[in-house]
């Protein structure tokens, strides 16, 4: 193993260990939630979707059009991103406040389960894909469209399901 094979393999470990303890830290305390901004993450991200499946492709490739078989790989991964943003919202409870009636919401380990899975999958696909692409004639701007679609889909369900939850939450606070 080389200098640079053994960096692009050790870096983002050490950088996700980190990342992944304090967002993990963050996660499992009670923080707010405003119905109100639960769409802004959503709408940058699916934004930046659009951007990137609009944008030309890089000088190294030539003229790129999606055909029906690539609008289809995207449609799967836009699927699995949607169920993975599901599951991922019903595992974050939440609550209304005691004192001032407030929602809020808290990530327990099931949700950053959810993430290291995911990240988990992303690092073994990328590294599956780096050796295996070129035998198995796939398209890797392809795979990297594809991941966009999921992350997107991801976010969009995960604040939808949260927000309908949210609602019914408030909801039954009102009848009580």
């Amino acid at each position: 193993m080389t200098q640079q094979q053994a960096l692009q393999l050790f870096l983002p470990i050490v950088i996700l260990v980190p990342v992944l303890y304090f967002r993990m830290r963050r996660m499992t305390r009670a923080q707010p939630l405003r119905l109100d901004r639960l769409w802004i993450r959503p709408a940058i991200f699916v934004a930046i979707t659009a951007l990137v499946l609009l944008a030309p492709p890089p000088h190294n490739h030539p003229e790129r059009v999606l055909a029906a078989l690539d609008f289809a790989w995207l449609a799967l991964a836009g699927a699995l991103g949607a169920m993975a943003g599901w599951q991922m919202g019903r595992t974050m409870a939440i609550d209304v406040h005691p004192e001032n009636g407030t929602l809020i919401t808290q990530g327990g380990q099931a949700a950053m389960l959810v993430l290291v899975i995911l990240i988990l999958f992303r690092m073994g696909l990328r590294a599956g894909l780096s050796v295996e692409a070129k035998a198995w004639h796939i398209n890797m701007l392809l795979v990297s469209d594809a991941s966009i679609v999921f992350i997107a889909a991801l976010y969009v369900a995960r604040s939808v399901e949260m927000y309908l939850r949210a609602r019914r939450v408030m909801a039954l606070k009102a009848v009580v």
